[in-house]
């Protein structure tokens, strides 16, 4: 394994596997807290992929993904309200 550290910056070269699975080192996973089944969200960066811990139960959707999900559930409700009243 190719590990580079530097203060608390820790860097290793991992292998994209079968099913595009990586595998995080010990270390990493440790120092990220990191526990099975825990989630990361995967971003695409200028600098290459970025992957943050999530906490599922706790994420907040945006403020525009909680507009885009107000308005489908308003355009529903009206469409129900119309469907009554025939």
């Amino acid at each position: 394994m190719n590990k580079q550290t530097s203060g608390d910056h820790i860097s290793v070269l991992v292998k994209v596997r079968r099913a595009a699975q990586i595998t995080l080192p010990r270390e990493i996973r440790q120092a990220a807290h990191l526990e099975e089944g825990d989630y990361l969200e995967a971003e695409v960066i200028e600098s290459g992929i970025l992957l943050r811990p999530v906490s599922i139960g706790t994420r907040e959707p945006t403020s525009k993904q909680q507009a885009d999900i107000l308005a489908v559930v308003n355009k529903e409700r009206r469409a129900y309200a119309a469907q009554r009243r025939r």
